[in-house]
């Protein structure tokens, strides 16, 4: 697996020829060994991924991928996390690792060590992919790969995680936020039941509680109560992508507003942040709910924004079919310093 880079993106010389990285969520903990080729080219060597629940902390898993693969602790590692980064403490929103960067680093004995949001390390991979990396939701006029424009990632997971990217002919900027736990703003009154019923879960309901593994999940069990007044939902949202697949009104309808309201929060994301060169989609839900119908969906609750249709309706919208996103993020912070 591979990534280009765009040369005129980061003034900075490279500062290893190789290096760990690493894409760690809420379930899934990615690992790879990162090299520099011809100055242009990086791959991913030596992948693995670990499940998170099956160990206690950063450290373990570490110790894991190195005894795994044989390979020897490089002096660079850059680590994406789903979580905020802003000291030396870092703490996983969905999962119960936390760890010290110093203590790491000294630990394990990288001379480097840089830590990352998870979805900050998707939006610096988005530049080095090619078209086909990615899939259009919907058809829009809209910015292309080379152009010069603000462009937002964001995806359901475990978590929802999202990003801004600035780019201009000489450089690339990226945004980190915790934009998936802006509040839920419902859109109309089946959204405000939903609402009504999270907070009483919640208290504060952030879009967080809706579009992700356990958000999914959450919906079922709101439209069981405003279909029938109560009953059994389901326990995970495998079981619910299931029983839609397999005709359940309940689990069809939790899926229709999971995509929809996801399309609504992408739209504010492209108003919030001025995001006209595009959307990019990335998470391990997509797969699970963005079938033809949840495309459509998505893009026809994207565009739906008063005054501003036109605009959204000029900005394109896009899928990343490439898996290892994250990590290839990643690599290109480590290798381009």
């Amino acid at each position: 697996m591979s990534l280009l880079l765009e040369p005129q993106t980061s003034t900075h010389p490279a500062t290893a020829l190789h290096c760990l990285v690493a894409d760690i969520g809420g379930t899934n903990a990615r690992f790879a060994t990162a090299r520099l080729h011809d100055g242009a080219r990086v791959d991913l060597e030596a992948r693995r991924t670990l499940k998170v629940d099956r160990h206690d902390g950063m450290e373990e898993a570490l110790g894991c991928y190195f005894q795994d693969t044989g390979q020897t602790v490089p002096e660079h590692a850059v680590l994406a996390v789903a979580g905020a980064v802003l000291d030396d403490q870092v703490i996983l929103t969905n999962s119960g690792w936390s760890f010290s960067i110093e203590r790491l680093k000294h630990q394990l004995g990288f001379r480097q060590l840089r830590v990352v949001n998870d979805f900050a390390a998707v939006a610096w991979a988005v530049p080095g992919l090619t078209e086909a990396d990615v899939m259009p939701i919907g058809r829009a006029p809209g910015a292309a790969f080379d152009r010069a424009a603000v462009q937002v990632v964001l995806g359901p997971g475990t978590g929802l995680g999202a990003a801004a990217i600035r780019r201009d002919a000489r450089s690339i900027a990226v945004l980190e936020t915790e934009g998936g736990h802006a509040s839920f703003a419902p859109h109309d009154e089946r959204e405000i039941f939903i609402l009504r019923f999270l907070q009483k879960r919640y208290g504060r309901v952030s879009y967080e509680r809706l579009l992700c593994g356990e958000g999914l999940v959450n919906l079922h069990a709101a439209c069981v109560m405003m279909a029938r007044g109560g009953g059994t939902s389901a326990p995970d949202s495998a079981s619910v992508v299931a029983a839609a697949r397999a005709g359940d009104p309940d689990a069809r309808s939790a899926i229709d507003l999971f995509c929809s309201i996801l399309g609504r929060f992408a739209g504010d994301a492209v108003l919030m942040y001025g995001g006209w060169g595009g959307v990019y989609l990335a998470g391990g839900m997509l797969e699970h709910v963005l079938d033809a119908r949840g495309e459509e969906l998505f893009r026809g609750a994207f565009v739906d924004k008063g005054r501003f249709t036109p605009l959204l309706t000029r900005t394109p919208t896009f899928r990343i079919g490439n898996p290892d996103v994250g990590t290839l993020g990643a690599a290109r912070i480590g290798l381009l310093g």
